[in-house]
């Protein structure tokens, strides 16, 4: 059983909004989108299925497969993701009219970008995880890859993210994306190798602070 308090409440709210701004920073430049989103994005131009039902759909497969290997028994606890994948989406919605675009400016400012926007996911994911909640979809997949393996969440994100580089360039395959390189770009390969070695490097640190807030 969660044992949901107000103080816990707030961190996983705080760690959700970073995972929102860190989505923003990505989708503010012109260097892709992340693994999981180029997998998405090759179903949804190769099938005639828009993003309000394909993400819910795709979300409700990965915590299926989630629980399996967890061999956790389906509850209602598995549709949260889709409560937070909302919230997120919310905060995108916001940040996009706020944080400016970097896309028709110099390398530098778009890797600068992408490299907060690692640090802050890692941060957020962080918070969300000394909560104990139920995580995102994606998130929850590859924790389940951690404990199956029996290593940090942080590895097991980097397999996950591995995992969906292969899945963009099959699904991309199936539906002839080749000349679009299956929509992986350089935040795909970066984003992919260095957020889970940037979740494991920061959580001590910020397990320990939170600890530190009564």
């Amino acid at each position: 059983m969660k044992q949901f308090t107000l103080r816990k409440n707030i961190f996983f709210l705080i760690g959700l909004s970073f995972l929102g701004v860190a989505v923003t920073l990505i989708q503010q430049t012109n260097l892709g989108m992340s693994a999981w989103d180029a997998f998405n994005r090759n179903l949804y131009e190769g099938i005639p299925l828009e993003y309000k039902y394909l993400n819910p759909l795709v979300a409700m497969v990965i915590i299926s497969i989630a629980y399996l290997i967890q061999k956790k028994k389906p509850s209602l606890w598995m549709l949260f993701p889709l409560v937070i994948s909302f919230y997120i989406g919310l905060v995108i919605d916001l940040l996009l009219q706020v944080i400016p675009s970097v896309v028709e400016m110099g390398l530098l400012y778009n890797i600068g970008y992408l490299a907060m926007a690692i640090v802050i996911c890692a941060i957020g994911l962080n918070f969300v995880l000394y909560c104990n909640y139920p995580l995102p979809a994606l998130d929850e997949f590859c924790y389940a890859l951690s404990v199956k393996m029996k290593t940090t969440f942080g590895k097991g994100k980097l397999v996950g993210e591995m995992i969906a580089i292969l899945l963009s360039v099959i699904a991309g395959l199936i539906f002839s994306f080749q000349e679009e390189w299956f929509f992986i770009g350089p935040t795909t390969i970066i984003f992919g190798l260095f957020i889970g070695y940037a979740v494991d490097l920061f959580k001590k640190p910020i397990h320990k602070g939170l600890d530190k807030i009564k």
